[in-house]
């Protein structure tokens, strides 16, 4: 495939000069800048009065996915599949090893979220996974699911992923590296990393832009930018080597250097590094500058330098030891039972431990002072194993991959695919669809709850059913608790029906059929003694629930039978403690039930906003909406929290908020917060609506329910950078609409691009609207002969594969007024459409190319005159190259390409985000 940074061949003048006479004289080319479709929101008439709102349960928004409960109790989904979220059991995970197979006995082994790599026997190193920033070493930035050779004669690998570079020893002891490179140049294959080094080395650590080796004679060696004791902080190739201190057996670098955020921000990360060794005889030793990290203060403490070395304690010190830096993460169930772990290091979903008889335990950080209802989270993965290394995603929302060698030389992957480690080819499971799916459930729904990457389901008879990542239930049983996305939906475990639900980032809220409140994973008590679902306030005089909210962070709200509220975890609303309170009685203060003081007894509803600071709603049976919290950012409260004073940031005293009109439900997500209004809008604040100025959405029928998604890339960029999430609306109508993020799908509308105006949620195969309520007659959205809110046609689009290696493919609708006989153009652009934008088309014969006129068509005389008719769609067959963040997929069709443009039969289908591009490297 040609990718599209395919440059157009350069002309004599002459021919120039043509060229650009023909360009001007096609209006196709004086409207690329106006390719993108842009729909309009339309000024609505008068709209009745809304009744009380009966389904504001029926739609669900995540991260990157959506969900919606039909009228006949069944459930959709839509949107990113990566972690299970969609429920169809197609997600490629592997919840127990699977055999790697390799040509030759693998002898060491290193894993990133992004990739792994491999050192066998005979010298050879193999890589595989995604490769966004040539952490692959092949020459390449594409991904591949398949290990490849990509260096010969090597004694030592390090693997950094796609936020450091990637390093080999090779049998002369020489380093070389690949990958983002501290230079600032990201490198596709190994190069040298240094200038000679007069000596063979055999260890090489890497951080921020400085680099430290430790050779056969137990020299360290350094290089880069900060260098512990060097003449300079400037950048150097030339390897600096410390003589003063006895053979060194072991090292440890920490270093800090400024870097450069995804918006521009240059950090306060000052170029300096410090080196503590271990020597053979047993002393320790430092050398170097204390590094200043970024989330120090603008004024950085003094910094100490020890040049030359200063010898420390010959023993471990009684904090954190560089040299054995999880010992107090130690399981205590392995310290009871004299299990003497080898190496220790931190990966996979927790740690890794590995006995000198070869056996590889995990186990999650576990409190000194937990009782034994936590101990769960151990797990035995495997015997006689040689070497073994793990990658955390959770951070990113994935689950995470564990990867080892067994003395036979075999070498073994579990867990998940999202970095390609499990080395399955692109086409193994669902991506993720955008339009929506069914879900098998063994009963009807009573409500649908999307929270981030997982889901959740209250069936009509009480019970609840979760699937996708951080769904997993709590089963005390279990050997080990892990992020292992549930495939298909799963009861949680629970004794009683649930009446009510409430969800967010993984924790929940349910009111039972007595009006009991439980928690999931023991929060709202305190201290936490297990990880099990709970019945929270008990102990404060909370009275039966009606209504529970849920914001993430432990951020959750209860509605009692009489009207009052209470609070867990956030901050405001219950008053003050006294000056000196312990620690303890802060703990319970705030983890537990507390009421909330100063709002009427006429409490109908609650809903909260995590904005990363918690933000809280009431909405009383006047109409009236009641906020405490931060409000700080976003503008959420209707204000512009940043221009007021800090001590004006923390509403403690619930303040009604001025709106429009009377209020008849209030939604809450990240970053935004929405109240429908009587006359059938929506007031709304936060990211996706101008902030604290707000928008009024207006919509041809009355909205009855919002929800509102966290950011698609939340744990890819800082809370400043994020884009707001997505929203979907439910219309009296039955029908369901969408707007704000949707690069995975997750706006249900048949493609994979945002929309800044509401677009229809496509039905069952792209196949009409979403209609939730198919009893209630449908209210036209046409003004006059322009439908403006409808997109030119549907679509039904899908992905296939690993992150970044796609197969793209779907299905066009026809659409009325199109000509009996059609062509089907697919063009697409990197950026935003405009001048300067390469632009490039796809033949009939599936190849891409620079755009030419005339343009060519994919396919030709196909019958597209309605909807029941469509074209299947194969448009890239594996989407990968260079440079591919940021492309945009438009696809059209008309008797031609003029006639496409003036019918508006065009629209855009995909567009591609960073995804697993880190925002900070990562050392």
């Amino acid at each position: 495939m040609t990718t599209a940074k395919t440059t157009t061949p350069r002309r004599s003048p002459p021919e120039q000069q043509q060229h650009q006479q023909h360009h001007r004289a096609r209006p196709w080319h004086q409207r690329l800048p106006l390719l993108a479709p842009t729909l309009l929101l339309l000024c609505a008439t008068t709209l009745p009065l809304l009744p009380s709102p009966t389904h504001a349960q029926t739609i669900a928004t995540g991260a990157r996915h959506g969900l919606a409960l039909q009228a006949d109790g069944s459930v959709l989904a839509w949107g990113d599949n990566r972690q299970a979220q969609l429920g169809q059991g197609r997600t490629v995970y592997a919840a127990t090893a699977r055999e790697v197979a390799l040509p030759a006995k693998a002898a060491m082994v290193r894993t990133s979220r992004t990739s792994a790599l491999v050192l066998d026997a005979d010298g050879n190193v193999w890589s595989w996974g995604t490769n966004l920033r040539g952490e692959l070493g092949d020459g390449t930035r594409a991904d591949r699911a398949t290990p490849q050779i990509i260096f010969r004669g090597a004694s030592f690998i390090a693997n950094g992923g796609e936020g450091a570079p990637s390093f080999v020893i090779d049998n002369n002891g020489q380093p070389w590296w690949w990958g983002p490179l501290p230079t600032g140049v990201d490198a596709p294959a190994p190069q040298r990393a240094s200038a000679q080094v007069p000596a063979r080395l055999a260890r090489i650590i890497h951080s921020a832009r400085t680099t430290v080796a430790l050779d056969e004679q137990g020299v360290v060696w350094s290089w880069g930018e900060g260098v512990a004791c060097g003449a300079s902080t400037a950048y150097t190739a030339q390897p600096v080597a410390m003589r003063d201190v006895p053979p060194v057996v072991d090292i440890s670098v920490a270093a800090s250097a400024p870097i450069t955020d995804r918006v521009g921000n240059v950090s306060r990360d000052l170029p300096a590094s410090r080196i503590t060794a271990k020597a053979a005889d047993g002393t320790r030793w430092t050398w170097g500058t204390d590094p200043v990290y970024r989330s120090q203060t603008s004024l950085p403490p003094p910094r100490t330098t020890d040049c030359p070395p200063v010898r420390l304690a010959a023993s471990a010190p009684s904090g954190y030891d560089p040299f054995d830096p999880y010992r107090y993460s130690m399981h205590p169930e392995l310290v009871r039972n004299g299990v003497q772990i080898k190496t220790t290091v931190s990966g996979g979903d927790g740690y890794l431990g590995l006995t000198a008889e070869g056996d590889l335990w995990r186990w999650r950080y576990v409190n000194p002072n937990e009782t034994p209802g936590w101990q769960v989270s151990l797990e035995k993965l495997a015997t006689n194993v040689v070497d073994a290394s793990g990658s955390g995603t959770q951070s990113l929302g994935l689950a995470s991959v564990v990867m080892y060698i067994t003395r036979d030389g075999k070498l073994y992957a579990q867990g998940s695919n999202t970095g390609g480690h499990l080395a399955v080819p692109a086409g193994g499971g669902l991506e993720s669809s955008a339009s929506p799916r069914r879900v098998g459930l063994p009963g009807p729904a009573a409500s649908v709850h999307a929270s981030g990457t997982g889901s959740h389901v209250l069936l009509q008879d009480g019970r609840i059913f979760a699937w996708g990542n951080g769904a997993t239930p709590y089963d005390p049983s279990a050997g080990f608790v892990a992020s292992q996305p549930l495939q298909v939906p799963t009861p949680v475990a629970l004794p009683v029906q649930v009446k009510k639900l409430a969800t967010a980032l993984g924790q929940w809220l349910a009111v039972d059929a007595d009006g009991k409140v439980w928690s999931s994973g023991g929060w709202g008590v305190y201290p936490p003694t297990h990880m099990r679902p709970v019945v929270v306030g008990e102990s404060s005089g909370m009275p039966l629930a009606r209504d529970v909210a849920v914001g993430g962070n432990g951020h959750g709200l209860i509605l009692g039978v009489d009207g009052s509220v209470w609070r867990i975890g956030s901050s405001g609303g219950a008053g003050y403690l006294p000056a000196g309170t312990d620690l303890y009685t802060v703990g319970a203060w705030l983890r537990t039930p507390r009421k909330v003081l100063g709002l009427p007894a006429t409490i109908v509803q609650v809903a909260t906003v995590d904005d990363g600071y918690g933000a809280s709603y009431a909405l009383d049976a006047a109409g009236q909406v009641w906020f405490w919290g931060q409000r700080r950012n976003n503008g959420i409260a209707g204000v512009d929290g940043a221009a007021l004073p800090v001590a004006d940031w923390l509403v403690m005293e619930p303040m009604v908020l001025p709106l429009p009109g009377k209020a008849v439900s209030i939604h809450g997500g990240e970053f935004n917060a929405c109240a429908v209004l009587q006359d059938g809008t929506a007031q709304c604040y936060g990211k996706l609506f101008n902030n604290h100025l707000g928008r009024r959405l207006r919509m041809h029928a009355p909205i009855t329910a919002v929800t509102m998604g966290m950011d698609e890339d939340k744990q890819l960029t800082s809370i400043f950078a994020q884009r707001g999430g997505s929203v979907h609306l439910r219309l009296a109508d039955g029908t369901v609409w969408a707007l704000g993020q949707g690069r995975y799908g997750q706006l249900g509308t048949g493609a994979y691009a945002s929309a800044a105006e509401p677009m229809p949620v496509a039905g069952l195969a792209g196949q009409g609207d979403l209609d939730l309520d198919p009893a209630t007659p449908n209210v036209p959205t046409t003004v006059g002969t322009t439908d403006a809110r409808q997109p030119p046609f549907r679509v039904n689009m899908e992905l296939a594969g690993s992150p970044r290696s796609l197969a793209f493919k779907g299905e066009v609708f026809g659409s009325a007024g199109t000509p009996a006989s059609a062509n089907l153009y697919a063009l697409a652009t990197l950026g935003v459409p405009g001048p300067g934008s390469t632009w490039v088309q796809m033949d009939a014969q599936g190849h891409w190319g620079p755009l030419r006129w005339p343009v060519p068509a994919l396919a030709s005389n196909v019958q597209l005159t309605g909807e029941a008719q469509s074209q299947p769609l194969t448009l890239l067959p594996r989407l990968d190259g260079p440079g591919l963040e940021g492309l945009r997929l438009f696809i059209g069709y008309g008797s031609d390409v003029d006639e496409m443009l003036r019918a508006g039969r065009f629209r855009e289908v995909l567009e591609l985000g960073p995804d697993l591009a880190a925002p900070w490297p990562v050392y």
